[in-house]
C-alpha cells in the first residue's frame, strides 16, 4: 500500500494500532473476497488452542459465541478446507465430530498478515 509523504507523516501522529486497523481495513475492502471474511480470526484461535494442547472441533468453534452462528461457523470452515489452510479428520473421542488441525499454509497466512501488521505499526 503505497502513502504519500503527507499521508506518512499524518499517520505518525496517529496510534500504531489504529493506523494498522485503518490499513487492515482498507485492503480487506479493496479483496474481492468476502468469503473470507472473519477466517483469519478462526485460523488464529486454531494455532492458539493448539499451542495450549487443546484439540478444537467445530462445535467449540460454535460454542465460543466468537466467530458467528453454527451455519457462519460451518461455512467459514468449509472455505479454510477448500483452501487447505486447515484439515477436518474424524475425531477419535466422537466419530460424528471433526477435529480442525491448521495446515502449513494455513500458517504461512498468518505469518503473512503478521508481516503485513508490522509493516502498518513501522
Amino acid at each position: 500500500m503505497s502513502t504519500s509523504i503527507g499521508e506518512d507523516a499524518q499517520m505518525a501522529k496517529i496510534p500504531a494500532y489504529a493506523t494498522y486497523l485503518y490499513k487492515h481495513c482498507v485492503a480487506r475492502k479493496g479483496s474481492p473476497d468476502s468469503e473470507f471474511e472473519g477466517c483469519d480470526e478462526i485460523l488464529a484461535y486454531l494455532v492458539v488452542r493448539d499451542s495450549q494442547g487443546a484439540v478444537v472441533k467445530i462445535t467449540e468453534l460454535v460454542q465460543s459465541l466468537m466467530f458467528g452462528t453454527g451455519p457462519t461457523v460451518h461455512r467459514k470452515v468449509s472455505t479454510l478446507a477448500e483452501r487447505k489452510l486447515i484439515q477436518l479428520t474424524t475425531s477419535k473421542t466422537d466419530a460424528r465430530a471433526k477435529d480442525i488441525k491448521v495446515t502449513a499454509a494455513g500458517l504461512d497466512r498468518l505469518k503473512e498478515q503478521t508481516k503485513f501488521m508490522k509493516s502498518c505499526l513501522e
